[in-house]
């Protein structure tokens, strides 16, 4: 019993980031509270499923905080596997929501937003696989840009170009922060960035989209349709706001306040202050996150936790930086705040492994006997595969 208390000690590592757990509660509780406010007119349905979102990615959250980060690294390649069948299937035979291919079977299905985490594992592993070789073009550079390019490509081909930005974003930010030359990032900017650019142009949405952001830059009345709402929502806020509850503009005013817009709604209802504290809980959550980056010795485990707080922080910045009318309208959600299931179960999944990550890595004999089970499981899937086959003949 001695020397089981013994292993245990060993292979546990330090405390969690309570800081960190303490500000995803806060913003969870924040953007439930509303989330609320912004749906209660059209009935609690929104803000009861989001419950159910908010509960099971809790329970998905303990669980990823529970595993050994270094287990994402082994399912990592299968994972990104799986990613990317499933954006294929849906890009085929997928229906339209919105404008975009997301259901299957009537049910709603955003392998993009799922996409975002599993290309940071994959990327974070394909970065610490190549070492030295990372400054060459041909074995860092090339390579990085198929990876990224192809989920990216996938992605916005759905059509959901905010998705695909976001993911490649994230990209190059962990590459950068992996040791890549700014030089050759520069470049792939610059030569991926014509492509990309000349794809959004064929959807008519985003072209128009561009050319009124290009038009309010001369004249600001010009603002898109829904940038000039969201603005004229979280101006009539004011310091304090007009009351929790108490906002008019959501009712058939302001587009989607449940999700795109929602940011629009605190501003409105909490006014300065409130939107203040949703930007400073997010500046905490980055802090937190990259702290735990620069505490991690481990590179997988470094690059795993600044990629993740990376596409949590980088996302929830372009939603208000649309709001607010700084860049060209994109459909991305406020994490946390935003209602959807998908958003939801993937931010928290992250948060989890975040979480793990803050404890350091496993000590003792864990990866050892990780590996060891590794390879086990991977001989009895080759033996069953093989004794599958004999039979099948």
């Amino acid at each position: 019993m001695t020397g089981k208390r013994k292993l245990r000690r060993r292979t546990v590592g330090g405390h969690y980031d309570y800081l960190l757990l303490a500000v995803v509660a806060a913003l969870v509780l924040y953007g439930l509270l509303m989330l609320y406010s912004a749906t209660f007119y059209v009935g609690v349905d929104f803000w009861r499923r989001q419950l159910l979102w908010v509960g099971f990615g809790s329970l998905l959250a303990w669980g990823a905080a529970y595993v050994p980060y270094p287990v994402w690294k082994k399912l990592a390649t299968p994972l990104m596997l799986l990613t990317l069948i499933s954006l294929l299937f849906v890009l085929i035979v997928g229906e339209h929501i919105l404008g975009a291919q997301r259901a299957l079977l009537g049910a709603s299905a955003q392998p993009g937003i799922l996409a975002r985490l599993i290309a940071v594992l994959y990327v974070a592993t394909w970065l610490t696989s190549k070492g030295e070789l990372l400054g060459q073009v041909k074995y860092g550079l090339v390579p990085f840009a198929v990876i990224v390019g192809t989920v990216a490509g996938l992605v916005a081909f759905q059509p959901d170009l905010s998705t695909a930005i976001l993911l490649i974003l994230t990209g190059l930010a962990m590459f950068f922060f992996a040791g890549g030359d700014p030089l050759q990032i520069f470049t792939l900017i610059v030569v991926g960035g014509l492509p990309f650019g000349l794809l959004a142009w064929q959807f008519t949405h985003a072209r128009e989209r561009m050319i009124a952001y290009i038009a309010s830059l001369h004249d600001p009345a010009q603002a898109p349709y829904h940038v000039h709402r969201a603005i004229t929502a979280i101006g009539s806020g004011g310091i304090f706001g007009v009351g929790i509850g108490n906002g008019q503009l959501k009712s058939g005013y302001l587009p989607f306040p449940h999700t795109d817009s929602i940011f629009a709604v605190v501003g409105e209802e909490v006014g300065l202050v409130g939107a203040l504290l949703v930007l400073g809980l997010f500046a905490l959550l980055a802090y937190r996150g990259y702290r735990i980056t620069l505490n991690t010795v481990d590179p997988f485990g470094a690059l795993t936790a600044f990629g993740i707080t990376t596409m949590i922080v980088g996302e929830a910045l372009l939603n208000v930086m649309v709001m607010l009318g700084v860049i060209p309208f994109t459909g991305t959600a406020l994490p946390f705040f935003s209602y959807g299931g998908s958003e939801m179960l993937v931010t928290m999944i992250g948060i989890g492994i975040l979480m793990n990550i803050s404890r350091g890595r496993p000590k003792g004999d864990w990866n050892a006997l990780l590996d060891r089970r590794w390879r086990d499981w991977r001989t009895r899937l080759s033996r069953a595969g093989r004794r599958a086959s004999l039979t099948g003949r």
